[in-house]
């Protein structure tokens, strides 16, 4: 009977085991409950790494809710912050299990910004640095990261892991993206900031001509003087083909925005310019 008894429990186990999404669910409801510590220990309940990630992100986003909501409400106290800076180191080794970088690199970053709203920089640091490595093949979320840190004020940081950038040709795409969103959400600053790190004369000067094109819609002399800065900027690229593109991008602009043909021969003559 003893064989019988263990395939009858063994029966029994797998009717009684919940599936993820129940145990994503029961998550979801310690959260809306804010019992945050329940939240955790559920997570250990599941395998599948995608559901992890998506536990911890829940997890994060109701631990930044309640800072919210003390900061705002002014019950926010050294306990509390205490208590909120061990939760957040007891998530590291759960996220520092899961094999996919891509996850991994999103939640330390996530982890990073609320060590640096404790005043604990040096763990942020910490968690940046991995964060950034981590995504080292993965231009999309070296900018997220970038992207939530610019956005959230922490400029100084964010200049912090653009230097930890292995790859500046990397970045520079990356960055003359981020130069064009916030110049066209009319955070200039940020912008300038931006451009300010980028290593490339062809990627800062193709930032220039994004931003000309969105000043030229506006104001055609501010659009002009940007659209100089490129220029300058394009004559130091080595490669004559790249500076040849360019070029061509920069004149159309330029010539565009003052109402006229394009001019070939300027344009050729250009071509074999020598970088200064």
């Amino acid at each position: 009977m003893g064989k019988l008894d263990d395939f009858f429990k063994s029966i029994i186990g797998e009717k009684e085991k919940k599936s993820e999404l129940e145990i994503l669910e029961e998550i979801e409801e310690c959260l809306k409950m804010k019992e945050i510590d329940k939240a955790l220990e559920q997570i250990k309940n599941l395998e599948k790494e995608h559901n992890i990630f998506l536990a911890l992100r829940m997890v994060i986003r109701s631990i930044v809710e309640q800072l919210d909501e003390g900061e705002q409400t002014g019950t926010l106290n050294e306990e509390d912050v205490s208590r909120t800076r061990e939760r957040i180191k007891e998530t590291i080794p759960v996220v520092n299990a899961l094999f996919n970088p891509r996850y991994r690199a999103l939640l330390m970053a996530d982890l990073a910004i609320l060590f640096y709203r404790l005043d604990d920089e040096l763990n942020g640091d910490i968690a940046l640095r991995t964060a950034i490595n981590l995504a080292e093949n993965h231009d999309d979320i070296i900018r997220e990261i970038l992207m939530n840190l610019i956005r959230l004020g922490l400029l100084d940081k964010a200049g912090y892991a653009m230097k930890m950038v292995r790859e500046p040709e990397k970045l520079d795409v990356v960055l003359v993206h981020l130069a064009e969103m916030f110049y066209r959400t009319g955070e200039e600053e940020k912008a300038k900031l931006i451009i300010k790190h980028i290593a490339s004369p062809f990627h800062k000067a193709m930032a220039l001509y994004y931003i000309a094109s969105i000043e030229g819609t506006q104001n055609r002399e501010e659009a002009l003087r940007i659209l100089e800065e490129a220029f300058k900027m394009a004559e130091k690229v080595e490669d004559p083909d790249a500076r040849f593109e360019l070029m061509l991008k920069l004149y159309d602009l330029k010539h565009s925005l003052l109402g006229e043909a394009l001019n070939l021969r300027e344009i050729l003559s250009r071509r074999e310019v020598p970088p200064q």
